[in-house]
């Protein structure tokens, strides 16, 4: 099936707050907007990547529920133990980038009605390891079986400072950092359909790490921060969406995880369009402002972090593709609107490649 027609907007159609430029988040708001609100909770709707309720005695609890579907449903990830421990790692990301200190996880699973008892022990192993990298515990869950699996993890944590990292507050001159490279979850994607015997190599070497340790110890000079579990373009685009801002993100292939760079110029696939897949790396996107970068920089060297600039934040509504010397608008929703138009991910990869023909043949 073939997606709709990009524009040429540019992004610069992106509502303010809502996000209803985008299918899913269009749909929850659609879906939630009679729920009340918590009296206490600190963010509104999108606001943050977790749900922010301030106790009664001043306490921030910090609290998300995601989970692992997809990625099974179309094979890209099939080993029972990096399913269990992926399924920990992507919430525990959402607490990373509220600044939250964990305080365990709960799972809600269905498993395959097909899958042994071996299966489930190398899942929960998956479990077992991603908790104790992760320094928290696993409080409990439930477990069925059904015809279409699903894996489910809710996460609990705590925010010792006065108010969360929120993706609200970035502001025009604002420098965007990422901790760590670009597109290793994404690889797995590509090789799946490029090269079945390299996607099973990194399958069992795909452990990422939720940068807890980066969302906490950075917090106090950040000005806002997403994960990029669903990919750094729709980080960009939610954080300019919410701040009624623009970004501009600088492509360069020293951001990139090296063998997915190889990958790539070996099926000659455009490098910066692993960004816009839904599978993302766990890292997370840092605004700072100008008056704290140095200060940023500092901290980020002292506790041995990997922090990379990878942009700004801009005046001008919509995102900016920076790349070989040249400024590219990009059509941010039909980008992230198109996987849900095709019929299969090689129609997907398709779709990209022609995107960034046009895009190219536009200057």
């Amino acid at each position: 099936m073939r997606g709709a027609e990009p524009g040429d907007t540019g992004g610069k159609d992106l509502e303010m707050g809502t996000l209803d430029h985008l299918t899913e988040f269009s749909l929850i708001n659609r879906l939630t907007g009679g729920l009340a609100r918590h009296p206490r909770q600190v963010n509104r709707t999108h606001q943050a990547d977790a749900e922010i309720v301030r106790l009664a005695d001043g306490t921030l609890l910090a609290a998300t529920v995601d989970g692992i579907h997809e990625e099974y449903s179309l094979g890209l990830i099939r080993d029972p133990f990096i399913l269990g421990w992926c399924v920990v790692s992507h919430s525990l990301s959402d607490l990373a980038a509220v600044g939250a200190t964990p305080l365990g996880v709960l799972l809600a699973l269905n498993f395959p009605r097909t899958a042994e008892e071996s299966w489930q022990r190398a899942f929960f192993a998956g479990v077992e390891a991603s908790v104790r990298a992760h320094g928290t515990h696993v409080l409990g869950g439930d477990t069925n079986f059904a015809p279409e699996p699903a894996f489910t993890c809710t996460a609990l944590g705590t925010i010792d400072r006065p108010e969360p990292t929120m993706r609200t507050g970035a502001k025009p001159g604002d420098a965007l950092y990422i901790t760590g490279h670009l597109g290793t979850g994404n690889l797995l994607g590509i090789t799946s359909q490029a090269d079945k015997a390299l996607w099973a190599k990194f399958e069992q070497e795909y452990k990422p790490l939720a940068r807890l340790k980066e969302g906490k110890a950075l917090a106090p000079f950040v000005s806002c921060a997403i994960d990029t579990s669903d990919a750094l373009l729709q980080g960009l685009a939610i954080i300019a969406g919410l701040n009624g801002v623009g970004i501009e993100f600088e492509h360069r292939t020293d951001l990139y995880f090296p063998p997915l760079v190889q990958i790539t110029e070996k099926i000659r696939f455009p490098l910066w369009l692993v960004n816009v897949f839904g599978m993302g790396e766990y890292e997370l996107i840092l605004g700072v402002p100008k008056e704290r970068e140095p200060d940023f920089q500092a901290r980020s060297k002292a506790e041995g972090f990997t922090v990379f600039p990878i942009g700004r934040v801009t005046s001008e509504p919509g995102i900016t593709l920076v790349m070989d010397g040249q400024r590219f608008p990009l059509d941010v929703p039909w980008l992230l609107n198109l996987f849900a138009t095709c019929s299969d991910i090689q129609a997907y990869l398709k779709e990209l490649v022609a995107y960034d023909a046009r895009l190219r043949g536009s200057r």
